[in-house]
């Protein structure tokens, strides 16, 4: 599901944690919302102090060598661009121009109506720390934002192509950050599907879907292993789970990442109802094990990694 960028370094410092990705003097969330879309952290890099960005994908890459596969790919994607050093529309669209020129190796002249029209939704200046935004969704469309405000949207394959090509093309504007960008991900260890595990008999009891939004994290029930719990709801809880489905019930609620465990959030029990303090986290050499404690647990539960089959 949701993955977490590989910490890659060359000529700078990027330092990660399960939360945020630092670039020098700025972080990148791990996952990010660009209006709707939410997307994952694949890769970060700083641009000759000029500015940081970041790659989000919905999709794995292998590593460089996918850049212009990336760049040429009709799915959902975005940068996000964080300035170092303020400037005006013209020095952004020096940075652009440039850079689409070097990407078409000399072939900007047939993409300039659509370079003129998206010069035209950059802002007319941007000040140090600014965010800009560019994500593409399905069909070539573009849509700017200024920190969270939209600027405007276009539409064309072929420049989202150079554009994008600008940082992953055959040709980009700086090779470090290209790897940067395209670095073999390593996914955030916590997140993906978790079969719990009761741990007096060693039987599985559920599936857990393991998330984050917003830099919290959830663990939502897929499927009750005993077929004659899966149409069960829980009479014993309270408030918005009163009576709810437990397939589908969100056990794991708002735990948020602090030293090398998730923590400050509830764990519901489905079976009593109750709603307690909980930390999870997972260890270097045990990866496919999740550590789940909370009050009232008798201790720490492990709960066991699903995997892939098509990987």
């Amino acid at each position: 599901m949701m993955k977490k960028v590989l910490c890659y370094l060359t000529f700078f410092t990027v330092v990660c944690s399960l939360a945020q990705t630092k670039v020098g003097v700025v972080r990148f969330n791990d996952t990010d919302k660009f209006g709707e879309t939410e997307l994952m952290l694949n890769g970060a890099g700083e641009r000759e102090k000029l500015y940081a960005i970041g790659l989000y994908l919905d999709f794995e890459v292998e590593g460089p060598e996918d850049g212009v596969k990336v760049a040429e790919k009709d799915k959902e994607m975005a940068v996000t661009i964080k300035v170092l050093s303020s400037m005006n529309q013209k020095g952004l669209e020096k940075l652009i121009r440039g850079g689409i020129e070097v990407a078409t190796n000399g072939n900007s002249f047939k993409l300039e109506d659509h370079i003129r029209k998206f010069i035209g939704l950059l802002p007319n200046d941007v000040k140090k720390f600014d965010i800009i935004k560019i994500l593409h969704t399905k069909g070539g469309k573009l849509t700017v934002f200024r920190n969270r405000t939209i600027l405007g949207t276009m539409t064309n394959m072929e420049f989202k192509t150079a554009l994008f090509k600008i940082w992953l093309g055959e040709n980009p504007v700086d090779y470090d950050l290209k790897e940067n960008l395209l670095a073999a991900y390593k996914p955030n260890p916590v997140l993906g599907k978790w079969r719990m595990i009761d741990k007096e008999s060693g039987v599985a009891l559920s599936v857990v879907q393991v998330y984050i939004i917003d830099g919290k994290v959830f663990g939502t029930i897929e499927k009750m292993m005993r077929e004659s719990e899966r149409d069960d709801v829980c009479f014993k809880c309270t408030g918005e789970d009163k009576n709810k489905k437990i397939e589908g019930m969100t056990i794991l609620k708002n735990l948020r990442f602090s030293g090398d465990k998730y923590e400050g959030g509830t764990y519901t029990n489905v079976w009593t109802g109750e709603k307690a303090d909980c930390q999870i986290w997972t260890e270097e050499e045990k990866r496919d094990v999740l550590y789940v404690k909370y009050k009232g647990g008798g201790g720490i539960h492990e709960w066991r990694r699903i995997k892939d089959s098509k990987k």
